[in-house]
């Protein structure tokens, strides 16, 4: 009796499974990692299809490629909420503020305007790309651009009449800032003339450095998100984004740094020789005690600093690093001022705060910066800024002879790379270099030797490659 010979059955896959839909296409199933009931992102034309895509995916879930077939549904701004929140008691107050604030305006709401309008925000993690990160950086440094050159145009500040006036006229003004009074006391006694004038040059990198830091902040976001098994690469690889170009601080010298103390209110000209002579962060500075000055002033000891969020009352914080922490030592003139300053404007008990308003609170960044207007305009320097002096105090260490490790420790930096950026050449020190050269270059005769005058050489000839004198015998 014959056979029949049956059509062997396909085995049945042990991951997954594959149904028919009503519409005769087949649609996949599976159970993730995490033991989540999956279906395939499509349906398949045939069943055929369907199992080799879950040979595949299996294949890639064996292989530890999650992401590859299960991505992320995470948002970017959930996801950044939530790194923001697990930051808190790792990040300094004020680093958390710039950070939120940096996020809130750059990163999570749409930028740009028409075709350079970008969204992170809503998208999933899964969904940013290289391409997609460089546009959006590209729109967030042109609206941080508008943003920046709209500020420094506001009235009160570059759209003084009297600034377009001295300008046109040739005299020294800053394109921000305080106008000094001998400015406003000429456009004054020229009528107060309203014409404007060419209007001031707008910085080409304005904005940068909201750029630059939102897209630091991006990209660290991201790679925490690579660690959490979130996406596979981290998208932000744009070269160079993360960086601003910043016009070097050029340090004062020493004649620039009296007449600088000098020209400040009396109750700040010690602040002033400190903060240039010992390279203290204006915040380490106006956070110094009565019990953080040696005796005869002699060293300050830095154990914290001014702790400054918007919107929040002064508070204090450890200083920047481990390093932070730190005594430095002060020349005895500037230890002599220091003294003065504790016996006439000090309050008497240790926590007194050395350097304050004249009504004892703390000299906040908006004050201290009222404060170095009037004074840099005075010397000529509209440049300097409070941390101009901390350049300054690192140049004239280093100047002094301190070793590299010797200025690490000395401005209170962990890393001899950072510490490096606050060196600064010397025009002094530059001829005193020449003035050295110039005595090897000309050595002087040992004592009591007199020398013997030198024969008459004959003309050089050439040998070979070497040219060498011939002297008479």
């Amino acid at each position: 009796m014959a056979t029949r010979s049956r059509t062997p059955r396909r085995p049945r896959s042990s991951f997954g499974q594959v149904a028919v839909l009503p519409s005769g296409r087949f649609r996949v199933r599976f159970t993730g990692p995490d033991g989540t009931r999956r279906t395939g992102p499509t349906t398949f034309a045939t069943r055929s299809e369907a199992e080799a895509y879950l040979v595949q995916v299996h294949a890639e879930l064996l292989r530890g490629n999650t992401l590859a077939v299960i991505p992320t549904t995470t948002t970017v701004a959930d996801y950044l909420a939530a790194y923001l929140r697990d930051a808190t008691t790792q990040l300094r107050p004020r680093t958390l503020d710039l950070y939120q604030r940096t996020a809130a305006r750059w990163i999570v709401p749409a930028v740009g305007t028409g075709a350079q309008r970008v969204e992170l925000g809503p998208l999933p993690l899964s969904g940013l790309s290289v391409g997609l990160v460089r546009q959006w950086h590209t729109a967030v440094t042109a609206a941080a651009h508008a943003a920046a050159t709209a500020t420094t145009a506001a009235p009160g500040r570059s759209g003084h009449p009297a600034r377009a006036w001295a300008t046109a006229e040739g005299l020294p003004v800053a394109a921000t800032g305080q106008l000094p009074a001998a400015v406003l006391a000429a456009w004054s006694a020229a009528g107060c003339p309203t014409t404007a004038g060419p209007p001031p040059q707008a910085d080409p990198h304005a904005g940068r450095t909201a750029a630059a830091q939102a897209y630091r902040l991006l990209r660290t976001v991201l790679g925490q998100a690579v660690r959490d098994g979130l996406i596979a690469t981290n998208p932000a690889q744009v070269k160079g984004a993360g960086t601003a170009v910043h016009p070097e601080r050029r340090p004062l010298e020493v004649p620039e740094v009296a007449a600088l103390a000098a020209a400040v209110p009396p109750r700040y000209r010690a602040a002033v020789l400190v903060a240039a002579w010992s390279g203290l962060r204006p915040g380490e500075l106006f956070a110094l005690r009565r019990a953080d000055v040696a005796e005869a002033g002699t060293a300050v000891r830095v154990e914290r600093t001014l702790v400054e969020v918007p919107g929040r009352p002064i508070t204090t914080g450890p200083p920047k690093s481990a390093a932070g922490r730190r005594t430095v030592a002060l020349p005895a003139t500037v230890a002599a001022e220091l003294t003065t300053h504790l016996a006439t404007h000090t309050g008497p008990t240790p926590d007194a705060l050395v350097f304050t308003t004249g009504t004892g609170a703390p000299v906040h960044a908006a004050a201290r910066s009222r404060i170095m207007a009037p004074a840099r305009a005075t010397i000529g320097r509209e440049d300097v800024t409070w941390h101009h002096l901390r350049h300054t105090g690192a140049t004239l260490a280093a100047v002094s002879g301190a070793t590299q490790a010797e200025l690490q420790r000395r401005i209170g930096h962990s890393t001899t790379r950072a510490a490096a950026l606050y060196q600064h050449a010397s025009t002094s020190r530059d001829q005193w270099i020449a003035a050295q050269l110039d005595t090897l270059a000309t050595p002087t005769p040992p004592p009591g030797h007199t020398p013997e005058p030198d024969p008459t050489p004959e003309p050089p000839t050439v040998r070979g490659s070497h040219l060498r004198l011939v002297h008479s015998a």
